[in-house]
């Protein structure tokens, strides 16, 4: 039977291997969080600046392009103060936590599980671990946590007691640890021996297809191949590398559709410049796998603010999700998927969405006015019968009214308040 302990044996070496630079990059990150965070008192004192260096160096942020605008979001859409004052709580209250976990993400927007765990862990890694895919994937693989268990974790919005049994999991793995050669591991110890098994041992940081990333919840395929990374981009060595080194800081421009007022659309990809458009009007996260193309004389990737999915299920359900056209995200979560059939019939688009059938998202499909027929005909067929008020057609000139409204909506906002 394959067990944890059989690979602490090779992590130790690798671990001696790079002590020195990992060692020195965690207690940097913990010292700060600490120096910002480790009390009420310096909680009431940390200004917009502070916010934007902590939250900015959190792991969890890897995929935002500007991670910039998105701090700026979460301190427009929630207030410093709020902030502060929810900080306070989720660090420093005597009640258990899954309480304060649970009252923080009621109060606070923006946030997920990554991000919140991650902060409570850099704060204090004794108590606290980062809960994330990379680590559900391994608790389970090695029964730390049942199927049932991942799949309810990773499926849905996790819950204050689900961080609870997280932590238990986790408990054990740091007991593996200390008793076979790392007697002073903390839970951040944890994160980055998980990391190294995510990585390195089962290769599943760049692994993309299906066929090729783990084949369930509870199942790590041993298959192995070679990095399918560009030559030029750079491979994050270590945990910390995959946030602060990796992604692109650069700040994405607001992006204008030209004045010409749209009465049409006449291509697969003007319909997603639209969906993403509109998504980033609403103030909505974006992504879409299909950065590289055009409409309107603008690239697509000019309207993405991800630029990867947030780990926030299994592997598996990440890689189907990754190919849907349009994706709208709050905080860590899909909240809309929209696939847009111009050419190629409705049928392919409604399996696509049917893969995310175990997450609360709704599934729209953009389409001419005239699929709508062969749409509510698909509706009566199985496997899509079973999930048929999940999904939502939209033609194209839905869409098209919709974006208008909102685009007036957002100039008569920004006029009347002087935004």
């Amino acid at each position: 039977m394959d067990t944890i302990q059989n690979y602490i044996g090779q992590y130790l070496k690798f671990h001696e291997e790079q002590k020195d630079k990992d060692l020195a990059e965690r207690r940097l990150r913990v010292a700060l969080f600490k120096s910002k965070m480790g009390s009420p008192e310096k909680i009431e004192n940390i200004t917009e600046k502070d916010f934007h260096e902590l939250i900015e160096m959190l792991w969890a942020l890897q995929m935002w392009g500007n991670k910039s605008y998105k701090v700026n979001m979460l301190i427009k859409d929630n207030g410093l103060d709020k902030l502060k004052a929810a900080f306070i709580n989720l660090l420093h209250s005597e009640q258990p936590i899954a309480k304060r976990w649970d009252d923080f993400r009621e109060s606070i927007k923006g946030f997920g599980p990554s991000s919140i765990s991650e902060i409570l862990t850099l704060v204090f890694p004794d108590r606290y671990g980062i809960m994330n895919t990379r680590s559900l994937t391994i608790l389970s693989y090695f029964g730390y946590l049942t199927e049932k268990e991942t799949k309810n974790i990773s499926y849905g919005y996790k819950t204050g007691k689900d961080y609870e049994r997280f932590l238990e999991a986790l408990e054990k793995v740091r007991e593996e640890l200390k008793n076979n050669g790392l007697p002073e591991a903390n839970l951040l110890d944890v994160d980055y021996f998980i990391w190294y098994l995510f990585k390195d041992v089962f290769e599943l940081r760049f692994k993309r297809d299906k066929e090729t990333v783990i084949s369930s919840a509870s199942g790590i395929e041993e298959k192995k191949e070679e990095n399918t990374a560009k030559p030029e981009e750079k491979i994050p060595t270590s945990n910390s590398e995959s946030a602060l080194e990796v992604a692109e800081n650069t700040a994405k421009p607001e992006i204008a559709i030209p004045n010409k007022e749209i009465k049409e659309i006449t291509s697969h990809s003007e319909a997603e410049f639209i969906l993403l458009k509109l998504g980033q009007i609403l103030g909505y996260d974006t992504y879409s796998p299909d950065r590289s193309k055009e409409a309107y004389g603008q690239k697509l990737e000019d309207l993405i603010s991800l630029n990867d999915i947030p780990q926030f299920t299994t592997p598996i359900l990440l890689d189907t999700i990754r190919n849907i056209d349009v994706i709208w995200f709050y905080g860590e979560f899909p909240v809309y998927c929209f696939e847009v059939e111009h050419t190629t019939g409705v049928t392919v688009g409604l399996l696509r969405l049917y893969q995310t059938s175990q997450l609360n998202t709704k599934l729209f499909i953009i389409s001419p006015a005239d699929v709508l027929r062969k749409f509510e005909t698909e509706m009566n067929k199985i496997p899509f019968r079973n999930i048929k008020h999940r999904y939502i057609f939209r033609s194209y000139q839905d869409l098209i009214n919709f974006y208008h409204l909102a685009k007036n909506y957002a100039e008569a906002k920004s006029y009347f308040f002087k935004e």
